[in-house]
């Protein structure tokens, strides 16, 4: 369909119904094109282009539109930089919201909850390909988003030990910025970080 052509790959309802303005009955005609795959539902008021339009939209893009405001961290940011082996399929964020989890048609998106005076140190926005920004977690703050989930470790060796099973890389590990790592600390005020940074200035400073 032509007046999709110029869409991005993500959009939401606004702009789809500009891209629709001359049907005399849009919403019908909305309807119409997510019955025929033309364009797929995300979440309400929040869509993409159907695979027949070659445009692959992107889930990291996608992350930061659904649930704001909110960054990519966990396992999805620490796969992004290259310091786990695995492929990560869920998308994992941080927000100033209260938890929660999204299952579309495109993926799992899950959101966390951040309190707000750590939520901003150490984020960057970073190119995600096609003129395209996301937000997402620095390595060290992905390393403090996920330390301080594990409210039930409370020793170093029961830190080290879990840092051994992310099988982290080490050559990422000589570039972490301690300085950045402690003033996310002082904003999360977590023992788990706490005990996290330790961990990694034994092993690595």
């Amino acid at each position: 369909m032509k007046s999709l052509i110029q869409l991005p790959a993500e959009f939401d309802y606004n702009l789809l119904l500009h891209a629709l303005k001359d049907y005399k009955k849009p919403r019908d005609k909305i309807r119409g094109l997510i019955r025929d795959k033309d364009i797929i539902r995300v979440k309400k008021g929040l869509y993409v282009l159907g695979n027949d339009y070659n445009k692959p939209y992107n889930m990291f893009v996608l992350a930061n539109l659904i649930y704001g405001p909110s960054y990519i961290t966990g396992q999805t940011a620490l796969a992004f930089w290259n310091m786990i082996p695995e492929r990560v399929e869920l998308m994992i964020s941080m927000t100033t919201k209260r938890k929660k989890q999204f299952d579309t048609p495109v993926g799992t998106f899950s959101y966390l909850y951040c309190p707000k005076p750590a939520f901003s140190i150490g984020i960057q926005l970073e190119d995600a390909g096609d003129q395209k920004k996301m937000l997402i977690a620095s390595p060290e703050k992905s390393l403090c988003d996920i330390a301080a989930s594990q409210t039930y470790i409370s020793t170093k060796n029961e830190m080290k030990e879990f840092l051994e099973l992310m099988r982290l890389d080490f050559s990422v590990y000589k570039t972490l910025d301690f300085s950045l790592l402690e003033e996310i600390e002082a904003g999360y005020r977590r023992q788990s970080i706490t005990l996290m940074i330790h961990c990694l200035k034994d092993d690595y400073v």
